[in-house]
């Protein structure tokens, strides 16, 4: 009797974690996609600065999140800058704000815009453009390709 109890526990306990197994293969429904038709995800490239064209193509990557926020993290002579904000896709017209908080200390607090097309076929944000928002002055362009 015990054996016999014992081998049934055996298969149920494997039976149960096939199961467990074989779902969390599943790709859940609500994962956001992540593909380079989706704006969701890593982008990283390079920007430039119209008042400092002497340092040339700099760091430059955004991550897009699905709740609606992005992180925007750059490099400006060798210095990381990190910059939390919002974003809006609406067609290919993608837009974000960010407000500095870690960087150059002249920097922190600086909030700006950052416009470009989305291009879902080939995974860009072209034709960009950052601006920061008054009364700092300053802008560039930038480029951009999902990496993730």
């Amino acid at each position: 009797m015990k054996k016999n109890f014992f081998k049934q526990l055996a298969v149920g306990l494997a039976f149960i974690s096939l199961t467990m197994i074989q779902s969390g293969c599943e790709k859940d429904s609500d994962d956001p996609d992540t593909s380079s038709n989706s704006i969701e995800g890593l982008w990283i490239g390079t920007y430039t600065a119209d008042g400092y064209p002497n340092l040339g193509q700099q760091y430059y990557s955004l991550i897009i999140k699905p709740d609606g926020t992005v992180i925007n993290d750059t490099e400006a002579e060798n210095e990381q800058h990190l910059a939390p904000g919002t974003w809006t896709l609406t067609g290919d017209s993608f837009t974000c704000t960010t407000t500095c908080v870690y960087g150059f200390p002249v920097n922190i607090g600086v909030t700006q815009t950052h416009t470009a097309t989305f291009d879902k076929t080939n995974g860009t944000l072209t034709n960009g453009v950052w601006e920061n928002v008054p009364p700092k002055v300053g802008s560039g362009t930038f480029t951009l390709t999902k990496v993730e």
